[in-house]
């Protein structure tokens, strides 16, 4: 489907690590008179590169990427805390739908998709763009960008009379959302981020396991790999392997490995707990 010519073209971002995907992408975007391709990318770091470069409308993202995952590029290019592009998923995965609309995704493409699928989304871009467009929603925009919300580093200073953490903030796409420390069941290193998994959410703190672990209460947290932080107060048992190395069982079932490195400081806190 040919679109009609609009005021100012829809300037798009393409990042996918396929180039068989991106040229897909390319080809069918070729048929929309509306749309400007103003970039491509192959891995997260580029991509989230490009976004701040170029400030696209609109980025069609794939999640699994090397360097940085989607979710992790669209957090590195709101880094200063600018809202960035709007983003159109682009996944072979569909367990990370919920999260997506999450980080308020405009749509979640699952492919393998059809050029009518492409055009749905493209109208849903045009309609919110068009909204946005609209000077009294423009005024408000700006006021909203003017309220500057606290970073994760901000969050991670240490407080008048705190020593340790007692929630970490975490800014995504639209929102700041804040969570409570003893609300985590265990922490992954995920490059320079953290993920923060509790009983119902996974969020991505923009800092590093190793500062974090710093922060942490050491009488509730301890490093049990080079990559992973547990709760000590949610883990239920703990199970030899023959490699020397312990599986440890968390509260909500999941097993964790305690590498021998960190396993005679994470026994010596479990007998004083």
């Amino acid at each position: 489907m040919t679109s009609p010519p609009r005021e100012r073209p829809i300037r798009i971002l393409v990042a996918d690590d396929e180039p068989a995907a991106r040229d897909k992408l390319l080809r069918l975007l070729r048929g929309h008179a509306d749309v400007e391709v103003v970039g491509t990318a192959s891995d997260g770091k580029s991509a989230a590169q490009a976004i701040g470069q170029l400030a696209p409308d609109v980025v069609l993202l794939d999640i699994r990427m090397p360097e940085l995952d989607g979710f992790a590029a669209l957090d590195e290019a709101n880094r200063d805390g600018k809202p960035a592009a709007h983003v159109v998923f682009v996944t072979a995965y569909d367990e990370y739908a919920l999260r997506a609309f999450e980080v308020r995704a405009l749509d979640y493409l699952l492919k393998p998709f059809d050029a009518a699928r492409l055009d749905e989304t493209l109208d849903r871009v045009r309609r919110q763009l068009d909204l946005e467009s609209r000077p009294e929603l423009r005024a408000l925009g700006e006021t909203l960008a003017q309220l500057k919300a606290p970073t994760a580093e901000a969050e991670l200073e240490p407080h008048d009379g705190e020593r340790f953490l007692e929630r970490i903030c975490v800014k995504s796409i639209g929102r700041v959302q804040f969570v409570r420390v003893r609300d985590i069941e265990w922490v992954e290193a995920y490059g320079n981020y953290a993920r923060l998994h509790t009983a119902t959410e996974h969020p991505l703190a923009r800092d590093t396991i190793r500062r974090l672990s710093e922060r942490l209460d050491p009488g509730m947290f301890g490093r049990i790999h080079r990559s992973a932080i547990a709760n000590l107060t949610r883990i239920r048992e703990m199970a030899p392997t023959v490699s020397g190395d312990y599986i440890i069982r968390m509260e909500s079932g999941i097993r964790l490995r305690l590498s021998r490195s960190f396993r005679a400081e994470i026994v010596r806190r479990l007998g004083e707990l």
